[in-house]
């Protein structure tokens, strides 16, 4: 890992002392930073002049080093990096982030990067009062991703990632609890043979889910059949997912229901299956997960974690952090409601074993 200079860390703890400050204020003077921090003017002078080129500070003659942080108005400056990965989730969770953050008048400009790309290692290359990180693809982050989003210059907060450290700002949706859920009301159904649909990349977030639906299904005794898509980000599910429908039309599975991790590929079963006049949910009953808006979805049973939920907490914390609150909650999860539509239907309990 490369070792940052003295005055690239004495530069992130100035942006973060500025996060706190309002437009106007007097900054420390040279001296005064160098008491502070114990460092030398030679540490001190490359910090300053990144902080003026970044339009952070501007020195007044006669009159000392002002905060001007380089806003729309009077605005705080949220920067939002999105993931160009195009699914109708990451446009939904983008289009409540949105609207959010005008709730809050913020100035909120969206960033979309590589998806493939590590966007860590870039956020002290913009300026902003915060950053805010949606979805990255690698939820799983290393040590080093951890040290540099904690160490930022402007505050960061993930959404749609829970990284339990306690330096890391998170909202997310607690997809433990709902593949728990997911299990427990097909159960409750009476299904007790349950195809799981693994219809997304292999990511932290989605095999949480899947291991609860797992173990959950398990403990109300029922058993589980996996179809895994083998996915990796950026494929798409439909090539498989016609296979297991035609499979199943074959009388190749034994499964009343069938719970997909993602509601794009339930929908997609659900016209596979219907395309080859398998009745849902007469046959198969289905449930998907995300409530995500898609044509569709109105008929759709769904496990929903709400997005509007998660992008409203985002913000709020945003406002805590840049009013300099202090004693808020920074890590939160938001808990996962089932939405009961066309796509299920009970059957006769089943024993447990």
């Amino acid at each position: 890992m490369e070792i940052a200079s003295k005055s690239e860390v004495l530069y992130q703890q100035l942006c973060r002392k500025i996060a706190a400050m309002r437009d106007g204020t007097p900054f420390p003077t040279v001296r005064q930073l160098m008491a502070e921090y114990q460092v030398s003017q030679a540490t001190v002078s490359p910090a300053i002049t990144l902080l003026k080129e970044r339009g952070l500070l501007e020195s007044v003659p006669r009159q000392g080093m002002f905060v001007r942080r380089d806003r729309s108005g009077n605005a705080p400056k949220i920067l939002m990096f999105h993931p160009d990965w195009d699914s109708p989730y990451l446009r939904q969770i983008q289009r409540e982030l949105e609207w959010a953050a005008k709730k809050h008048h913020f100035n909120l400009e969206i960033i979309l990067f590589d998806y493939r790309e590590d966007i860590c290692a870039t956020l002290n290359n913009y300026n902003a009062d915060l950053i805010v990180i949606d979805s990255i693809t690698n939820d799983q982050l290393s040590p080093l991703q951890i040290f540099q989003i904690s160490r930022a210059a402007a505050p960061v907060i993930l959404c749609s990632n829970a990284v339990p450290f306690k330096e890391i700002r998170y909202v997310c949706g607690d997809d433990v609890a709902g593949g728990a859920l997911a299990a427990r009301h097909l159960a409750q159904l009476g299904h007790c043979r349950i195809g799981l649909l693994y219809c997304e990349p292999h990511m932290l977030t989605v095999e949480s889910a899947v291991r609860s639906f797992q173990f959950t299904a398990s403990t109300c005794g029922c058993s589980v059949t996996m179809l895994d898509c083998g996915m990796h980000p950026g494929d798409v599910p439909e090539p498989m997912i016609s296979r297991f429908a035609r499979a199943f039309r074959a009388g190749e599975y034994d499964f009343s229901a069938l719970f997909a991790i993602s509601d794009y590929g339930a929908l997609k079963m659900l016209q596979a299956l219907r395309a080859l006049q398998v009745d849902v949910p007469g046959d198969l009953s289905i449930l998907g997960f995300g409530n995500v808006e898609m044509p569709g979805i109105e008929e759709l049973a769904t496990i929903d974690i709400s997005k509007r939920k998660i992008a409203e907490a985002v913000m709020e914390m945003a406002a805590n952090i840049l009013s300099g609150k202090s004693g808020f909650e920074t890590q939160i999860t938001i808990m996962p409601e089932l939405v009961d539509r066309r796509s299920l239907c009970p059957l006769p309990a089943c024993r447990t074993v």
